[in-house]
């Protein structure tokens, strides 16, 4: 209950009905003889009882608002921070150099050729998982100011963790929007200010230009200065603790990240804007190479599959030409292995498909074709048909014909005993899936959502 009241504002009216009844009862007995001759009138024999009753009951109405003005999962960025030591080499966003064993220094003794860290443009980066804002009510009720915090916050100057400032869970923000674009996607300005207490004890300033929320995808730019100090360095350096200053600007994205405008708050879940006809925050599927590849689990036992694929942060979006169930998209991050030695890892892959609905909404057919292009580069092209269960989760059979190469990723990097060595793919392939977080709507059900919105 508490998870959700971050996420829902809850609303009930109260209502007292009282039902009133009046029920009349007559009764007639005749008078003998005609009682019609020479105009007589004859006293009445009519009887009237009058019944009223009055039932009175109270009747309660729930209603459900998003409360946030923002809701995110992770955030990445790479930073230029004007360091002189070699950077993390976090690439543009921050993102695609995370399992690229050409930027990375040796890991758990993975056993493969680096070339460590270098001196690369964006020597930093930013990290926020679970970063959240609600509406700030000071200032008299001013319109666009925010208040938020991080689960996590990582601020890094370059390879060197001590010019690192992190945060968990006790960082403070306060921030004001500025409006160029207020319709979805929504693209704005903010500046503002925050402070962190624990691991690291700093102060962080600047402005963000945000481009989204689109199925919870964003496009950030950035420019601050963070400063301040670790508790834990100033404790075993006594008085001289280091002091740790970065300014920055960068570039970065992040997924699951949900903005609103004050407006959207005030409409129920049930009208709530989506642009995405899917958003998904894992998908699972369990995989068989038709090649004979070696088992990615490498059990003792014969087992009917060879490999297995897990993407985080899925969106797809409606297009607008022919029928309207073509749709474009990504996934943050990609892990597809279909062997012990055909492990693959990418981020930000172009997925591009079509929706056939097979039963109503609720078994479809889709095939994709999509392109993986770092670390690892190779082509997908399949089709999957998909059980909708209406809970936020679907089931599905995956048939598709993989071709490309691992590149500069190897899977030694996440199992222990796993392929050192880069290697080569071609191959057809079948599969199970299950999501257990994966919200479906139609092409039709996004575009009425989409005129309810007053704007």
């Amino acid at each position: 209950m508490m998870l959700a009241s971050c996420v829902t504002r809850f609303e009930t009216d109260a209502y007292t009905i009282t039902v009133r009844d009046t029920l009349y009862r007559e009764h007639v007995r005749n008078a003998p003889g005609n009682g019609g001759e020479n105009g007589t009138v004859f006293p009445s024999s009519r009887d009237t009882r009058i019944f009223r009753e009055s039932l009175s009951y109270d009747s309660t109405y729930e209603r459900q608002y998003p409360a946030f003005l923002r809701y995110g999962g992770i955030e990445f960025a790479g930073m230029i921070t004007g360091s002189s030591n070699l950077g993390l080499s976090a690439g543009i966003l921050g993102l695609y150099t995370l399992l690229d064993t050409t930027n990375l220094s040796t890991l758990f003794n993975t056993g493969f050729q680096s070339k460590g860290s270098q001196n690369s443009l964006f020597k930093g980066r930013l990290l926020r998982i679970v970063p959240v804002e609600y509406q700030l009510h000071w200032f008299d009720e001013a319109p666009n100011w925010t208040i938020g915090w991080s689960a996590y916050e990582s601020i890094a100057a370059d390879e060197n963790s001590d010019n690192t400032l992190r945060s968990v869970g006790t960082n403070v923000y306060v921030r004001k929007r500025f409006w160029f674009r207020e319709r979805p996607p929504y693209l704005f300005a903010s500046p503002f200010v925050g402070f962190s207490l624990f691991p690291s004890l700093y102060i962080n300033a600047g402005a963000e230009l945000t481009f989204g929320s689109f199925g919870g995808f964003n496009l950030r730019a950035y420019a601050g200065l963070a400063t301040g100090f670790t508790w834990s360095d100033a404790i075993s350096a006594g008085t001289k603790s280091k002091s740790i200053t970065t300014p920055y600007i960068g570039l970065g994205v992040s997924a699951l990240d949900f903005i609103n405008k004050v407006s959207e708050t005030q409409h129920e879940w049930k009208d709530y804007l989506h642009s995405a006809i899917e958003m998904s925050a894992i998908d699972i599927d369990i995989l068989d190479a038709l090649a004979g590849y070696d088992n990615l689990f490498k059990v003792n036992a014969t087992i009917p599959v060879s490999g297995a694929a897990i993407q985080i942060a899925t969106a797809h979006f409606p297009l607008s030409f022919g029928d309207g169930h073509w749709w474009a998209g990504t996934s943050l991050i990609k892990f597809f292995a279909l062997g012990f030695s055909q492990a693959t890892f990418s981020t930000l892959p172009l997925r591009f498909g079509y929706r056939h609905y097979l039963l109503a909404e609720d078994l479809t057919f889709e095939p994709f074709i999509e392109a993986n292009y770092y670390p690892s580069t190779y082509a997908d092209i399949g089709f999957r048909l998909r059980l909708n269960t209406f809970h936020d989760i679907t089931f599905g059979l995956l048939f598709g014909y993989a071709n490309g190469s691992t590149g500069s990723f190897v899977n030694k990097l996440l199992i222990a005993q796993g392929s050192s060595h880069p290697a080569n793919f071609n191959t057809l392939y079948v599969g199970i899936s299950f999501s257990p977080k994966d919200r479906m709507l139609t092409p039709e059900r996004v575009k009425e959502l989409d005129k309810l919105v007053r704007w």
